[in-house]
């Protein structure tokens, strides 16, 4: 049997195992213990049941409240398990049993047996009447799924990031590529060294913004404003041209032959320097002059006072 048909067979009891209970005043129809038994072992022969809970002495436990003792239990028909509940007078003679056998009653109306006992309403046709639907199950509480310990940084910040870089002048995949960073896989904890990066290269486009016209003319007459003049520097951060004319001047004799080594150092040597040097993280003017003063034994209050040949020197241990 199935545990759909239950109800269409044994919801209404035959009125001939139908008996009559006092209660409140009421004659309540009721079906005894030993009939609803047969019931069940027509149903499923291998039916059980046991207490949801027992007491020290093995029995099954039970609380007395108001006067009624109560006693819970699991019912098991066709292999599903459904909870009843037993509820007699505490003074019974035979608690227990009592306990019991209205366990069984109650238990087995969760099934549908005598279940048309259970309700004010008249059923003429037990066949069609719906299906009482098994209780739904708790809801099971949502798990929220780990978070990463080093997420990705947000589309947000990415945008933030590239329009900064917009109003600074700069080119966001250069910046990024000199912190060595792909931003489409950039992670939270690498944002300190992408803000480095972008405060770098854009203290290095100020000071080229301080540089007048007419000097950068000299350094490039090819560039049409101070932008593409940072962004060629930025890419040039090697100064192969300079180390090549520097490596030229010095025969392998080691005998230095720069064309003028006393005269003042070019524009462009100074650009090179510079932005090797903050390439290297010598950042500042304050920086760049004490490693000339260190380096040429002199003081240097100005990179425009360094020789051809100091600043040729200084290009090489930048590239070292």
């Amino acid at each position: 049997m199935k545990l759909e048909e239950i109800i269409s067979k044994y919801g209404v009891p035959d009125p001939k195992i139908v008996g009559k209970l006092p209660k409140g005043g009421m004659q309540l129809d009721f079906v005894g213990h030993a009939d609803v038994t047969k019931m069940l072992i027509e149903i499923d022969p291998e039916w059980t049941w046991e207490p949801t809970a027992f007491d020290a002495n093995g029995l099954p436990a039970y609380r007395v409240e108001n006067g009624m003792a109560h006693m819970a239990g699991w019912l098991t028909i066709l292999g599903v398990r459904r909870l009843g509940i037993g509820s007699v007078m505490h003074n019974k003679p035979d608690l227990l049993k009592e306990l019991i056998s209205d366990f069984i009653r109650n238990a087995s109306m969760r099934f549908g047996v005598c279940l048309s006992l259970w309700t004010k309403q008249e059923w003429d046709d037990v066949s069609h009447t719906p299906i009482t639907s098994a209780p739904k199950p708790a809801p099971v509480a949502k798990v929220e799924p780990a978070k990463p310990s080093d997420p990705l940084v947000s589309m947000d910040n990415i945008k933030r990031f590239v329009e900064a870089c917009k109003t600074a002048g700069l080119n966001h995949e250069h910046v990024a590529k000199s912190a060595k960073l792909d931003l489409a896989d950039l992670k939270e904890s690498q944002m300190p060294q992408l803000r480095e990066a972008f405060a770098k290269a854009k203290e290095l486009a100020a000071q080229f913004n301080d540089i007048e016209p007419e000097v950068m003319d000299d350094f490039n007459p090819a560039f049409n404003t101070t932008q593409e003049a940072v962004a060629a520097v930025i890419n040039m951060f090697s100064a192969e041209e300079v180390i090549a004319e520097s490596k030229a001047n010095h025969p392998a004799n080691g005998s230095p032959q720069i064309k003028e080594p006393g005269a003042p150092a070019t524009t462009k040597q100074i650009g090179m320097f510079r932005a090797l040097a903050s390439g290297k993280g010598i950042a500042t003017k304050a920086e760049q002059l004490s490693m000339a003063s260190d380096s040429t034994g002199r003081v240097i209050e100005s990179l425009e006072a360094l020789t051809k040949s100091e600043i040729s020197e200084l290009i090489t241990i930048l590239k070292a």
